[in-house]
């Protein structure tokens, strides 16, 4: 005490005024909170008391209520499974957007739409359920929510059954007719085995660029025909070279040399200069001993060319 005293004593008027001041103002600070809450404290009118009454009884009794609600949805519904969301769904019918929402990624939704496409049906939830694009995770958790409508009946009244199966058997016998390919439409040619659209318009494409078939292995020119597609067609389809078009190796026929498969642009123009020249149409062995033309070309063309050889 008699430190702080001596200590005290040492200081200047000034400087023990202003630790007085700090302490007081601290001391203040200190006691604000006490103050606050003894002097402005607020009053609660009786009516507010009331209203906070009854908000508390209306808690109380309406939060049993709602437990029990809760409790009875769980029962009813089963558990929404993560990865997507959780409806009931026809695999028969559902569309790429709903499986999509169901978890299932583009490429398995348009797989599943795809193996409906091509006349693949679910008649069970198992069957849906084993295809190999879904994962045993997916398995797991939507096998709740598969819901297989009944498919049609596959019975047709006998009568309906006669018509169907004497169609088919007309159907069969005019297929089982050997199509000539010079002639044929491309309706026809869609009636041979492997043909479809696509290579049935094929077929007719070539035969006019060549100016008609002379043997059905000239099938086997046309782009990705194939060895098997073509051992398909043996004894169903014939050719009559007597209706191949004939046509003369001059310049009147540049065009039509043009666009044919066995010689091309570049020959086509040369043999039309080497006509012109000579002033005739030429001859394969003409073009074949001026190179115009290869050996293989010469073997091709002879059915083609109108113009005698010597």
């Amino acid at each position: 005490m008699n430190r702080f005293l001596k200590d005290w004593m040492t200081f200047s008027k000034g400087e023990r005024r202003g630790i007085l001041a700090l302490g007081a103002l601290l001391l203040l600070l200190l006691l604000a909170p006490l103050f606050c809450r003894v002097f402005l404290r607020p009053k609660l009118s009786d009516g507010d008391l009331a209203q906070l009454r009854l908000y508390a009884s209306r808690l109380g009794t309406a939060a049993q209520p709602q437990f029990d609600q809760l409790a009875e949805s769980a029962v009813e519904k089963p558990p929404q499974p993560r990865g997507g969301q959780a409806f009931r769904f026809d695999p028969n019918a559902i569309s790429a957007d709903s499986l999509a929402l169901l978890g299932f990624s583009p490429k398995q939704a348009a797989a599943i739409v795809r193996y409906r496409e091509r006349g693949g049906r679910f008649r069970t939830a198992a069957d849906f359920l084993k295809l190999g694009v879904i994962t045993d995770r997916q398995r797991e958790r939507l096998q709740a929510y598969v819901d297989v409508a009944p498919l049609p009946s596959r019975d047709f009244p006998r009568k309906d059954s006669a018509l169907r199966f004497g169609a088919a058997r007309a159907a069969v016998a005019e297929a089982s007719q050997p199509v000539e390919l010079n002639t044929a439409d491309t309706a026809l040619l869609r009636t041979l085995p492997g043909i479809g659209a696509h290579f049935a318009q094929k077929i007719v494409e070539y035969r006019e660029q060549l100016g008609g078939y002379t043997s059905a292995e000239q099938l086997l020119e046309i782009k990705n025909f194939g060895h098997e597609r073509m051992q398909r067609l043996a004894n169903r389809v014939t050719v009559d070279a007597s209706l191949v078009q004939r046509f003369a190796l001059s310049e009147e026929n540049l065009a039509l040399m043009r666009r044919h498969p066995y010689l091309g642009a570049y020959t086509a123009r040369g043999i039309a200069q080497y006509a012109k020249r000579k002033g005739s149409a030429a001859t394969l062995d003409e073009l074949l001993k001026n190179n115009l033309i290869t050996s293989l070309q010469a073997e091709r063309l002879r059915v083609y060319v109108g113009v005698a050889e010597n």
